[in-house]
């Protein structure tokens, strides 16, 4: 019974974590329902009705759970879950999602889940929407964009007649709009939840959650390629070209900016759309026009400057740089390799939370009332999310549970792990369970593995699996083509192992390709229902921590080729077949 409870103890997520992950994959979902919304109808400001949903929707979740940390936590989850998105550029949006996060918490840490720390929160997180665009502004067209701006303000009060308004009262205007739309967002998930609160949330008859294993990073691996060295050289080039223009050399800034957007266009295929998009064309010609018309013209009096034309120019094309850098940048964050990073530094516990909210993301945005629906459910919006996350967090829960029928067998490249799980089969399990799956059998030549040859267990019937040669209609990942045919003869064999009732799955070898939502992937996904059933998983060291991390694994349940004591094995495996019937 200790054992059993350890194992859950080092396996399970925590309670914080878990009520994160409902509130991220709600927020997430709401910004991909409520964003489509407002972009088919191309309404103004929508950053902004975004911050206000979220800061309505957070002030009662932070009322319905008082733990402190579950709001940043949700925040860092619903902004990794934004990094999948279809749009090319998703750092903005991300970093507006995490700051919302740590205003709200922040705030309320400070002063408490009351109506003032609500509103004081909810006024902050609704400005920093003014904040971000404004400094993205500035990062996109530089500071000389502060000067177009100041001498078009003089030169529409001149025409107006207005000449005694101060810009100190626009600019005080503006925020005040921003701290009143905060106030009324923060009020109205304050007294919408009070409200809830007097009722009970009745259950409301709907299908159950259908979970699927997808992952937040490299989820199409063979439809866009990532590689490290093109982020390096990104910004090691945007850093060169804006020093350039800077420094008023426009020649070398042409030349290297030219580049960067013709790799970007061939490299990334989405950032192609931004050409297509004319409000940036519209953007970029007016400030060209202001700056030319009005650079000189409060000192001077000339509504024409050949100097404000090359500044505005260069303002532009400053824009285009930064714009295409920022889209590949954005692509380049989706790499594998960040997964890799968040384990290797400590932040296992948020991967695993953002693939579990990702696992419940179809079953939510087909909860959410969509277009319409949304403006004439707006009354019981808030019931309809708080009742989801109740019902989430017994979905994630169960989701989160260690499964304690897995053995991964472990060890390095040519470590013995597929010669350990043969012997083993073959001299102790064969005769004494029915066994379903196969086993993947490498070749080498000089000492690098060149191929994969797939075995049946049952028929010993073999079909190439994959190899370093290019092969027609085969699958690329990484440095491996995958037979398509092969992959579906495995997913086949499984199958038929789990309607057969076979005593034990055997899975030769769960991977890279795996954990990046190819491979075996999708059957993995129907055999962790499997609960009870055995199953043996054959998995490389260098990625076991995020393998038995992902798929919660505990670790009494990992043997090492080289240290494997056989016998224990099979004792392991029998004692997972006595508690099926217990």
């Amino acid at each position: 019974m200790n054992e059993h409870a350890t194992a859950i103890r080092s396996a399970s997520l925590s309670p914080k974590w878990i009520k994160a992950a409902a509130i991220g994959s709600i927020w997430a979902a709401i910004e991909i329902v409520a964003g489509s919304f407002l972009h088919n109808l191309r309404i103004p400001f929508s950053g902004t009705m975004h911050s206000r949903a979220a800061v309505y929707m957070l002030v009662a979740f932070a009322m319905q759970w008082k733990e402190s940390g579950i709001i940043i936590r949700a925040g860092l989850i619903a902004a990794l879950m934004k990094s999948i998105s279809p749009s090319a550029v998703i750092l903005g949006p991300m970093a507006g999602i995490i700051m919302e996060a740590v205003i709200l918490e922040g705030i309320l840490l400070l002063l408490g889940r009351n109506i003032a720390g609500s509103i004081i929160a909810g006024m902050l997180a609704v400005t920093w929407a003014l904040a971000q665009k404004i400094i993205s502004l500035l990062i996109l067209y530089g500071f000389d964009l502060v000067r177009i701006a100041e001498a078009f303000y003089l030169f529409l009060v001149k025409s107006t007649g207005l000449e005694d308004l101060s810009p100190l009262y626009l600019v005080t205007l503006v925020i005040a709009i921003y701290l009143a739309a905060g106030t009324a967002a923060a009020l109205a998930g304050t007294f919408s939840f009070r409200q809830l609160q007097k009722k009970s949330l009745q259950k409301t008859d709907s299908a159950p959650f259908e979970t699927s294993k997808r992952l937040p990073f490299g989820a199409r691996p063979e439809i866009q390629k990532y590689a490290a060295f093109n982020l390096l050289a990104i910004l090691t080039i945007l850093a060169v070209t804006l020093y350039m223009l800077n420094a008023k050399h426009y020649l070398p800034a042409l030349i290297t900016g030219g580049i960067l957007i013709t790799g970007v266009l061939i490299r990334y295929s989405r950032a192609i759309h931004y050409l297509k998009k004319p409000s940036l064309w519209i953007q970029l010609l007016i400030i060209t026009l202001l700056a030319s018309l009005l650079w000189e013209w409060f000192s001077t009096g000339k509504l024409f400057s050949a100097e404000g034309l090359v500044v505005g120019l260069e303002i532009s094309f400053r824009a285009l740089v930064i714009i295409f850098s920022f889209a590949a940048i954005s692509v380049e964050m989706r790499n594998p390799l960040v997964r890799s990073l968040l384990y290797r530094n400590g932040f296992a516990n948020l991967y695993r939370a953002v693939s579990m909210a990702f696992s419940v993301l179809p079953g939510i945005i087909e909860r959410i009332p969509r277009n319409s629906n949304l403006f004439r459910q707006r009354r019981s919006i808030l019931h309809t999310i708080l009742q989801l996350a109740e019902e989430l967090v017994g979905v994630l829960q169960n989701n989160a549970a260690p499964h304690l029928n897995i053995i991964i067998l472990t060890g390095q490249v040519q470590g013995g792990k597929t010669s350990l799980l043969q012997s083993l089969i073959k001299n102790h399990l064969e005769r004494q369970l029915s066994i379903a799956g196969f086993i993947a059998e490498g070749t080498f030549n000089n000492g690098r593995r060149e191929e994969f040859t797939l075995t049946d267990i049952r028929t010993s019937a073999t079909i190439p699996l994959a190899g370093r040669k290019k092969m027609t209609g085969w699958v690329r990942h990484r440095s491996f083509y995958f037979n398509p045919d092969a992959l579906h003869k495995g997913e086949e064999i499984l199958s038929d192992g789990m309607q057969d009732g076979a005593d034990l799955l055997v899975i030769d070898e769960v991977g890279p390709v795996e954990l990046s939502g190819g491979g075996w992937s999708r059957i993995l996904g129907e055999m962790e229902k499997e609960y009870h059933t055995p199953q043996i998983w054959v998995v490389r060291e260098r990625i076991l921590r995020e393998v038995k991390d992902h798929w919660q694994i505990p670790e009494q349940n990992i043997y090492h080729a080289e240290t494997a004591d056989m016998e224990r094995i099979v004792e392991h495996i029998f004692r997972i077949k006595e508690k099926m019937y217990d």
